[in-house]
């Protein structure tokens, strides 16, 4: 069994996006054939690698580049998952597993879904940040339709949790991320851990290894690819987590 069910890989700060509750801070980013190198290193550890940025198909650079790492990721079999903000550029890629953003500040959902509604096989993760909360229920039911839909819950900024949303989750092709999962089930206090660090952990543009994407806490720092083994030293001494540092929400199901 691999030691992480996926390993995330921020490699580009570059975004045309200038959303609120962004988490990408760092301003430096190492080369890009550094993460390429990275690719046989992490392999022993992970079936999984989860492209993002910035955003990873920026431009026809950062497309080329992610279609070298798809290629290079099959000789190892990795699995390889983008999340773009950039559904015109989706099917520039071969042989990802494709998922494109949605909330307010990047889309109006009419132009949105006029964008997603003919790419078949494409998913969408769908931020949880819409004021109205029926709406977001009607915009997902459509968009299961034909997608898989991901809810995911913001960070570091105030949301509603709403009880509607477990009444999504029960339609066949809506999930939802972890952390979500585990406030729906629990409240802001967990009874089991997340994956931060253990199950999951997060490459930075910088080199910097996190737990998670969110995580603004440096546990090691790749100055190259030989240093991958330290890393993962220093992951494992990490403390499990039983609640997200980052979430901020401010009303919804009994006990949040």
């Amino acid at each position: 069994m691999p030691t992480f069910e996926a390993v995330m890989l921020h490699f580009t700060t570059k975004c045309a996006k200038n959303c609120p509750f962004c988490y990408q801070k760092e301003r430096q980013a190492k080369p890009f054939s550094f993460f390429l190198s990275l690719i046989p290193h992490i392999a022993p550890y992970t079936d999984r690698i989860c492209l993002g940025g910035g955003e990873p198909l920026y431009d026809e650079k950062h497309i080329d580049f992610c279609n070298r790492f798809v290629e290079l990721c099959k000789d190892y079999d990795i699995r390889v998952s983008i999340t773009t903000a950039l559904p015109k550029r989706a099917r520039k890629v071969r042989g990802a597993d494709i998922s494109v953003s949605f909330d307010e500040f990047k889309f109006n959902f009419r132009e949105f879904y006029e964008l997603i509604r003919n790419l078949d096989g494409v998913g969408v993760n769908y931020l949880l940040i819409d004021r109205n909360p029926m709406q977001t229920f009607a915009r997902v039911i459509l968009l299961a339709e034909h997608h898989p839909v991901f809810l995911l819950s913001p960070k570091f900024v105030p949301f509603r949790l709403h009880p509607f949303v477990l009444t999504l989750l029960q339609h066949e092709n809506v999930f939802c991320d972890e952390c979500l999962y585990l406030t729906l089930k629990y409240g802001l206090r967990w009874k089991e851990p997340c994956g931060y660090a253990h199950k999951l952990i997060s490459i930075h543009p910088d080199g910097s290894v996190r737990g998670c994407s969110f995580s603004t806490n440096i546990i090691y720092k790749l100055n190259n690819c030989g240093d991958w083994e330290k890393a993962i030293e220093a992951c494992e001494k990490e403390k499990v987590r039983f609640h997200c540092p980052y979430l901020r929400c401010i009303s919804g199901l009994d006990g949040i």
